[in-house]
């Protein structure tokens, strides 16, 4: 009994841990690639945003495959196919390759993570914040621990082929979790390929545009606020420290998501307020840099560690069955995820014209304006669906 209790946790944390790694490993290695196989900036672009696009077109396949194959099988291809790609990184000593390799990643991101939503939909009944919290701090821990230590086994395993190569590993333990779940999640889903729970279709846009612009939120200041902290005059140290405060406190929020709204007796539409507003205040800091550096850290920090998980958990809200929250979550991931890839690049595009402070500065302001909006139409969704779960 107490296996069949622990099982579907690391099946959440395993399948979260590997969601991030094919696209954070390569960025430390960039640089190496790009002298190894004499590659222009442009087709170096392509190797992390191959997997954003596959995330944002395709993640409707999740709930395909899970009408057809069902979610424990469907689960297990999706795992097949990124631990393949993650693996034929090893030999990728040709540009084709490693561009291929990078698709695949895409193609089992994108099946995998509305396939979760479901699962904990399914699975979990009550305790979906924490389970939805604990998904979030893997795909942190994963990313961070890629990061971090993807040139060093590039040093230990011959090369930086192996350093990439061996993040097939998580994937392939994921899938032997998966492989050992014996619950009702081998039975296909069931329910109308339309079904949105009585969501509007305006409604399902805002839900749409709220994962899209806390994405974006998050990809703008990891890519851009290091180069923001220089341009207001610290040394790369420091913006470095910064950054990592930044990181550490994004991934405590996620793991700690749901003691925090038990804490503070918050519903899910009340912490999305909570967080978009510490959010639209950090945004507003950058401004006024370098005296509010640290707050701006912190504050954005929490935010983003706050509305990725609410992001993740608004499909389960207002779904009735795991169909529904597998479908539900693919439409407002699809969009979410392209929404959320274009807008470091429009950030990049305002930095060549105004400046590192003023474009980073403006992109997240207007990034987190939006997000601010879209928070209204979804709390007023949730007074007309969900009336007692608007409090707080």
């Amino acid at each position: 009994m107490k296996r069949k209790t622990l099982l579907p946790w690391l099946m959440v944390f395993g399948a979260g841990l590997c969601l991030r790694t094919g696209i954070s490993s390569l960025s430390p290695l960039l640089d190496t690639i790009q002298a190894a196989l004499h590659l222009s900036s442009g087709a170096l672009g392509l190797l992390t945003a191959i997997p954003v696009v596959c995330m944002g077109v395709l993640s409707p396949l999740g709930h395909a495959l899970d009408r057809r194959l069902g979610l424990k099988r469907s689960m297990l291809v999706a795992l097949i196919v990124l631990a393949i790609g993650l693996a034929a990184r090893l030999k990728a000593d040709a540009y084709a390759l490693l561009l291929a390799t990078a698709a695949l990643v895409g193609i089992g991101d994108a099946i995998i993570r509305p396939l979760l939503s479901g699962f904990i939909k399914e699975t979990f009944h009550d305790k979906t914040h924490a389970a939805m919290g604990l998904y979030a701090t893997a795909m942190g821990a994963g990313s961070a621990a890629a990061a971090y230590t993807t040139p060093l086994l590039s040093t230990g395993l011959g090369g930086w082929q192996g350093g990439l190569a061996f993040w097939a590993i998580p994937a392939v333990v994921a899938g032997v979790l998966w492989a050992m779940w014996p619950g009702s999640a081998n039975e296909t889903a069931t329910g109308t390929a339309t079904s949105t729970h009585g969501l509007r279709r305006v409604e399902v846009a805002a839900l749409t545009l709220f994962f899209g612009m806390q994405a974006g939120l998050n990809y703008t200041v990891v890519a851009w606020l290091p180069s923001l902290y220089q341009a207001s005059g610290f040394s790369p140290q420091t913006g470095g420290a910064l950054v990592a405060l930044f990181l550490i406190l994004q991934t405590a929020t996620s793991l700690c998501f749901p003691i925090v709204l038990r804490g503070l007796r918050l519903g899910v539409a009340g912490a999305m307020t909570l967080f978009a507003t510490m959010a639209l205040v950090g945004a507003a800091t950058l401004w006024v840099l370098p005296q509010t550096a640290w707050v701006a850290a912190v504050l954005l920090g929490v935010a983003t560690g706050g509305l990725f998980p609410i992001a993740l958990l608004l499909p389960l809200e207002f779904s009735s069955s795991r169909s529904d929250a597998t479908r539900l979550s693919g439409v407002t991931q699809s969009g979410g995820y392209l929404l959320g890839g274009v807008t470091p690049w429009i950030a990049g595009v305002a930095v060549d014209h105004t400046g590192a402070v003023d474009g980073i500065a403006t992109m997240s302001l207007l990034t987190v304006a939006t997000l601010i909006a879209v928070v209204i139409p979804i709390r007023a969704s949730y007074r007309r669906m969900k009336p007692a779960a608007v409090g707080g």
